[in-house]
């Protein structure tokens, strides 16, 4: 009875250590860096602006990076971006394929880092060369770009109107959600080896 007892408590164990091993794995979001730090990863260039304080800085007019023909191999772009002065009508043109205007995503550009996430894949964009900031303002506002990177997770890393110093934009790609669930897995996993373990001894 006991062997009984053990070899189940053993499979029990290896079947909670499997689903949080898999809720590790779908707890981050894959990633392919095309800016980081306002360097170029995948072999572009600044075309309008410059690199300044570890990001890519601009005027509203114009601001254009090239990535470099990166292939879009996830469905997803963010851009870790601030801005000054007026942005109500900002855009983001990619590729020369889609431009995206951000007061219709309800995104509201500020003078603190976000994470624009443009759904690139439903726009059959597939590969990024060049990535234009336009604010339609006159050049009156400036846009600073720190970050560009594909992912397959449509959750922004960082939340709009969050404090987030430059030296510390999250990429990660995490969910809340998911660690909580996590979290409950593991406290769950510790209770039943306990409870099995007791049957175990009293058996």
């Amino acid at each position: 009875m006991k062997i009984f007892a053990s070899r189940k408590m053993l499979l029990f164990t290896a079947a909670l250590v499997c689903c949080m091993m898999f809720a590790t794995v779908i707890s981050f979001a894959a990633t392919v860096d095309l800016v980081k730090d306002g360097k170029m990863v995948s072999g572009g260039f600044v075309n309008a602006g410059e690199e300044i304080d570890g990001a890519v800085q601009g005027p509203g007019n114009w601001t254009q990076i090239n990535c470099g023909d990166a292939e879009a191999t996830l469905p997803y772009l963010h851009i870790i971006v601030k801005a000054t002065g007026d942005t109500a009508n900002a855009q983001i043109a990619v590729s020369d394929t889609f431009t995206f205007n951000l007061k219709d995503l309800g995104i509201t550009l500020t003078d603190e880092y976000q994470d624009v996430v443009l759904p690139i894949e439903e726009k059959g964009i597939a590969m990024i060369s060049w990535v234009n900031f336009m604010g339609l303002d006159g050049g009156s506002s400036v846009y600073t770009v720190k970050d560009i990177f594909l992912s397959d997770s449509a959750e922004p890393t960082i939340k709009a109107a969050a404090p987030a110093p430059a030296t510390e934009a999250p990429k990660t790609g995490s969910s809340d959600v998911m660690a909580v669930m996590m979290l409950v897995i593991m406290a769950g996993s510790a209770l039943a080896v306990i409870s099995f373990r007791k049957k175990a001894r009293s058996s």
